[in-house]
């Protein structure tokens, strides 16, 4: 399936039940996200190993400002980019969270797995129209068999407060039209920053050694 298709769906499953647009447009009607590339910790020295294994997701461990659904719902997005972009000929979601990686391990093993991918969502912040949306993901590919760490990608999003120009030809200008009530898409944002997140990730564990910026 063509990743540009396949974004969209995925977006307007996760999180919210709201319409979701890609990421480049929402930065085109919405303050700019500022797009840090994946942080790669640990990597295999070769890949071939690990091309035809099967892989694990039980729901991310995420902040206390999200919900067990949206913990699961992280971990079908990652299902899914993992699944549309063939990183792995099997990709199965695991029912349940984990509390340590050796839960996560135990996991990967009753599922029958290769590998498990254990996922922490450390922070995801919603902002407003006005922007001040952040997420930061950390992911772990663990081998069932000996517990070690196969990849560790961390990354974040951020979107910088967008503050209106308070100078005085502005507030003038302002005072001849009427005023503008801004809603707040941040839910949309956010929603297409973890997409985001989960592709490029999904590409370094592919073997690119670059993401588009």
């Amino acid at each position: 399936m063509d990743m540009k298709n396949l974004l969209i769906p995925i977006a307007l499953i996760f999180l919210c039940a709201g319409c979701a647009t890609s990421t480049q447009r929402q930065m085109t009607t919405q303050a700019k996200v500022l797009k840090k590339p994946p942080v790669v910790y640990v990597r295999p020295l070769s890949l071939e190993p690990y091309k035809n294994s099967s892989v694990g997701i039980p729901s991310f461990m995420v902040p206390d400002n999200m919900d067990e659904q949206q913990a699961e719902r992280v971990a079908g997005l990652f299902k899914e980019i993992l699944l549309g972009k063939r990183t792995f000929p099997k990709v199965k979601q695991i029912r349940g969270t984990y509390g340590d990686f050796q839960q996560a391990v135990e996991a990967g093993r009753r599922s029958g797995t290769d590998l498990v991918l254990a996922g922490i969502v450390n922070y995801a912040i919603e902002g407003t129209e006005l922007g001040g949306a952040r997420v930061e993901v950390d992911i772990r590919l663990l081998n069932v068999k000996t517990g070690n760490t196969v990849w560790y990608i961390g990354q974040s999003m951020d979107q910088p407060m967008d503050y209106p120009d308070p100078g005085m030809l502005r507030r003038a200008l302002d005072s001849l039209s009427p005023p503008q009530i801004k809603r707040s898409n941040g839910g949309q944002v956010l929603v297409n920053m973890m997409a985001q997140i989960a592709v490029d990730m999904a590409d370094v564990l592919g073997g690119s050694q670059y993401v588009r910026r």
